[in-house]
């Protein structure tokens, strides 16, 4: 499930963004979309992070964070793997 959930992070932060410009999103509406608690996001997106498929990922007050979707990340959404 965490490798479909981390795409599916990708992918809404994806529509989006431009590739290298930081963005903010919120929590709320990204763990509606998709099911998914602050807790649990935060885990995905510090994983994605680690992993350079996003960048700079830094909460923001208490329902927004900041990232960059990087190249890799990109790649993972169109090619909806991690391969």
């Amino acid at each position: 499930m965490s490798d479909q959930s981390k795409i599916a992070i990708l992918t809404f932060i994806s529509g989006d963004a431009t590739p290298g410009t930081p963005s903010r999103y919120s929590f709320n509406a990204l763990g509606k979309h998709l099911n998914l608690s602050k807790d649990e996001l935060d885990g995905f997106l510090t994983e994605l992070n680690k992993e350079r498929f996003i960048s700079q990922y830094t909460k923001k007050g208490v329902d927004s964070f900041t990232a960059i979707l990087n190249q890799k990340g990109l790649d993972a959404v169109q090619d909806e793997s991690f391969i």
